[in-house]
């Protein structure tokens, strides 16, 4: 219904939005929770400007192919646009967080190596998590953008 995103071929934003509202409402009827993940690639920009576009462009292709092998198949991966990516992970709550985390970090490092990326992209993070995810995921995303503004505050 929605062409994938042309650079890695992932879902783009209309198509998470629509996909979410269905894997939340599963959620629901289960009573299980969901842990939302926004991931935006550190300084893309100077990616960009320092190695050229098509680094930039494998640079997001790596970050989509690490979301996809780090996640479960009934999770829902997505660019989001420019820089950021979604994840919706169904059934999974804030305790797992550290441990979806740590197995994206370890994925963005083995396929930038294997692929010779001059750089293992590193990506600040922001994550909400609902009891009851709600019909569309904007409140989510919300709190998710806060959290991420919070991590990247020094301590």
């Amino acid at each position: 219904r929605y062409a994938p995103d042309p650079i890695t071929g992932l879902a783009g934003r209309r198509a998470f939005h629509d996909q979410y509202r269905r894997l939340a409402a599963v959620a629901r009827r289960r009573n299980n929770g969901g842990l939302l993940v926004v991931l935006d690639v550190h300084q893309l920009k100077n990616i960009n400007d320092q190695h050229g576009y098509a680094v930039g462009d494998d640079v997001l292709r790596t970050v989509g192919d690490a979301l996809i092998e780090a996640t479960r198949t009934t999770d829902l991966v997505a660019r989001h646009g420019g820089d950021e990516f979604a994840v919706f992970l169904p059934d999974v709550g804030p305790k797992d967080v550290d441990v979806v985390l740590a197995r994206v970090r370890d994925k963005l490092a083995e396929l930038s190596q294997k692929r010779g990326l001059p750089l293992t992209p590193r990506c600040n993070v922001g994550v909400a998590y609902s009891q009851a995810p709600p019909d569309t995921a904007d409140d989510l995303l919300r709190e998710a953008d806060l959290d991420m503004a919070r991590r990247r505050r020094p301590a």
